[in-house]
């Protein structure tokens, strides 16, 4: 597997050793945030696409309030 280096400021080298347990790497807790970042996103985006819909069913409905009131 290759390896890269990356430059990072002090403070953040300090902030990632606080996510950081004793025997892990700086490779696995930037997998960690990534994975916490990209699940985050996506509940996001499927509470916005939930919502959407619920809007949806809200206007089907309003569209067919008359007819129900003719029964």
């Amino acid at each position: 597997m290759a390896v890269t280096t990356l430059k990072l400021q002090e403070s953040t080298k300090s902030e990632l050793d606080e996510f950081k347990s004793e025997n892990e790497s700086y490779d696995k807790v930037i997998k960690k945030l990534v994975f916490i970042v990209r699940y985050k996103n996506l509940k996001n985006q499927l509470i916005e696409a939930y919502q959407k819909m619920g809007k949806k069913d809200l206007e089907i409905l309003d569209e067919w309030e008359p007819a129900s009131q003719e029964l």
